[in-house]
């Protein structure tokens, strides 16, 4: 695998290839910055952990870097459709991404930073950078089901398409916008299944409530409002709701909870997270309370996972590498 950029010092090295690593990138080679950005997956790795035949909700304008057409079948483009076009963003303008090494350490030195990697063999990489950017976004870590069997095979945080659960009982964890699209496919899959919120209604797009709450009326969708999960067995689940404890029937449980971003790595340089939120303390021009450590992307709202989106962290590159330029002079 290409391995660019180990015997320089970069004037910025970006920890992840997610789309706001890509534009910071795009920003760098436009104003003649050596850059890399450094992936523990493919790139744009974290869309993976979309369903797939997901459709954005957002529009192509609104997904498109550096002003690239994104060209769709629909005003809406499909998972499939945007990571195409990720890929020929990268392919067109040349972009230097490191796949598959994971960042493990970044330390200052009198140049800049260290940047310390391992491959999928335990081989070690070290790179060079004047500045860092971590864009690592939080879909890596997904809020645990802190339950009783909540780490069971049958459990997981990730749903991809509804095939697998086909004529089964399945458990959705969750209230969101996934819980509620997800229920529904599966349910329109043939499979059996039951919702368990910890609220009373769903927090959704609003041409979505309605269908998911008329399935749940008509009794296609069995659905648990206030309850919490107390145990979750090979066979069965167990809720308690308002004081009492049910069981169901259950071979899957897909716990749609959220996650919460994964800031150890950021914390190691020095940078100031805030413990409750973690959300880092960021300049206007998205800089941590180290000189030289940046954030662009969803890993900017902390655990608020949902006030920050491609369409809005396709600016942080570009402020990012204004700053280090006008640093520069």
């Amino acid at each position: 695998m290409k391995t660019p950029g180990l015997n320089e010092v970069l004037d910025m090295a970006v920890v992840g290839a997610g789309p706001a690593a890509l534009a910071a990138l795009h920003e760098a080679k436009q104003r003649g910055l050596r850059a890399i950005a450094i992936d523990k997956g493919p790139v744009c790795s974290a869309l993976l952990q979309h369903p797939t035949y997901m459709r954005w909700f957002s529009t192509t304008d609104k997904l498109e870097l550096a002003g690239f057409p994104l060209l769709t079948n629909e005003k809406n483009p499909t998972r499939r459709e945007y990571l195409r076009y990720c890929r020929a963003f990268v392919q067109y303008f040349g972009l230097e991404i490191v796949t598959y090494r994971k960042v493990t350490g970044i330390a200052p030195t009198e140049a800049g930073f260290r940047v310390t990697a391992e491959d999928r063999y335990d081989r070690k990489y070290v790179w060079r950078a004047r500045n860092v950017v971590f864009a690592t976004g939080f879909y890596d870590s997904p809020r645990p089901l802190a339950v009783q069997g909540g780490d069971l095979p049958k459990v997981t945080h990730r749903y991809t398409e509804a095939h697998y659960y086909a004529d089964h009982e399945v458990c959705v964890v969750g209230a969101g916008s996934s819980a509620a699209e997800i229920a529904l496919e599966l349910y329109r899959a043939g499979a059996r299944v039951t919702v368990v919120m910890r609220g009373d209604r769903f927090h959704t797009k609003y041409w979505i409530e309605p269908d998911v709450e008329n399935r749940i009326k008509e009794g296609s969708i069995a659905c648990y409002r206030n309850a919490e999960i107390e145990e979750i067995t090979p066979d069965e689940v167990v809720v308690r709701q308002e004081g009492a404890v049910l069981r169901f029937e259950n071979d899957f449980v897909l716990a749609m909870t959220g996650y919460e971003p994964d800031t150890a790595l950021l914390e190691s340089t020095g940078a100031v997270v805030d413990p409750a939120t973690k959300k880092p303390v960021l300049s206007g021009s998205f800089e941590t309370t180290v000189p030289g450590v940046y954030v662009a992307g969803t890993l900017c709202a902390g655990c608020e996972s949902n006030v920050v989106f491609v369409e809005n962290s396709r600016e942080h590159g570009p402020l990012i590498v204004a700053a280090i330029c006008a640093r520069r002079g």
